[in-house]
């Protein structure tokens, strides 16, 4: 259906896809996301971050949200190609409201409407789910991550690390320009085979939520990463700026990496092995042929591009 506003469902239940533009809807959305996934998105509204590509279809009754399924537009640069994904998060019902089909009969508008209009839809589900999904037409891919095995005692020049302090405005901004500047002339970044490159909304969702602290600038190019080590284990989570960097001597900025792991799909996988992708408690659907390129090609939706 397109530019509802509202219309009537199940008798007295009403559909709406404005949450972001009512304050009463978006309040009701809020608490229903902390009652269901104990977060919500006030402080990402608050900071400006919410933008167009992020877009709850909801059930109401009254003037309180009771299902959601959110409709995330997902731009990616893959291989080259530009493609237009739907990513669907954020699916849940009041516990009153449970066992009603209300959900269902939200997945299958919201398929209905995207399937035409995108290259593809896919979501993540936790194993408590894994025989709903199918009835919509999804099914289960595999994804696969990249990794460089390492003596901790490489011979490189490694990369000088600077912390970024995110709770600053000043130094986050130039991340934000070097993420807007790439979405906005096209040129993508030259580590990401996978890039996605027209939802800032959500970059900044994760680096506000879990990522902040993870952040490190290189001075000598002006690149950023988003890194964590434990254990010997560095997990690159994405790189942002215009230059190919060395992942030997990006390993080499921290001290006794044994192995390098990289939660996105390299441009140039030459050094690099690659294995299954397993992440607990979470499985990847696809509906469309396109996004058979997942487990086809051995590569992975990056992980700060996860809804």
């Amino acid at each position: 259906m397109k530019g509802n506003i509202m219309e009537k469902i199940l008798g007295s239940l009403d559909f709406s896809n404005r949450v972001r533009e009512n304050a009463i809807l978006r309040a009701s959305f809020n608490e229903l996301t902390r009652e269901t996934f104990n977060f919500d998105f006030t402080g990402w509204y608050n900071a400006g971050h919410w933008g167009e590509c992020y877009i709850p279809h909801v059930l109401l009754d009254g003037e309180h949200v009771v299902s959601n399924v959110s409709v995330n537009l997902m731009p990616f640069s893959a291989g080259g190609e530009k493609k237009s994904y739907i990513q669907l998060g954020t699916v849940m019902t009041a516990k009153a409201y449970r066992g009603r089909g209300l959900n269902s009969r939200l997945m299958k508008r919201v398929v209905e409407e995207y399937k035409e209009k995108s290259d593809g839809i896919y979501l993540f589900a936790n194993d408590s789910v894994l025989s709903y999904y199918p009835k919509f037409g999804f099914h289960p891919v595999k994804e696969y991550e990249y990794y460089l095995p390492l003596t901790g005692k490489e011979d490189v020049l490694p990369y000088r690390l600077e912390k970024v302090d995110f709770t600053s405005a000043e130094q986050c901004g130039r991340l934000y320009e070097i993420i807007g500047s790439g979405l906005k002339d096209g040129a993508g970044n030259p580590n990401d085979g996978m890039y996605m490159d027209g939802n800032p909304g959500l970059y900044q969702f994760w680096l506000d939520a879990e990522f902040g602290d993870m952040l490190y600038l290189l001075p000598e190019n002006g690149s950023y990463i988003a890194a964590g080590a434990e254990g010997g284990r560095l997990t690159l989570y994405q790189t942002f700026g215009e230059e190919k960097l060395d992942l030997v001597r990006l390993a080499a900025a921290f001290e006794g990496i044994q192995e390098l792991v990289l939660g996105y799909t390299p441009a140039d996988r030459g050094q690099l092995c690659v294995r299954e992708h397993k992440e607990e408690d979470c499985t990847l659907f696809v509906l469309g042929e396109d996004l058979q390129r997942i487990e086809r090609e051995k590569i992975m939706f990056p992980l700060l591009s996860h809804a």
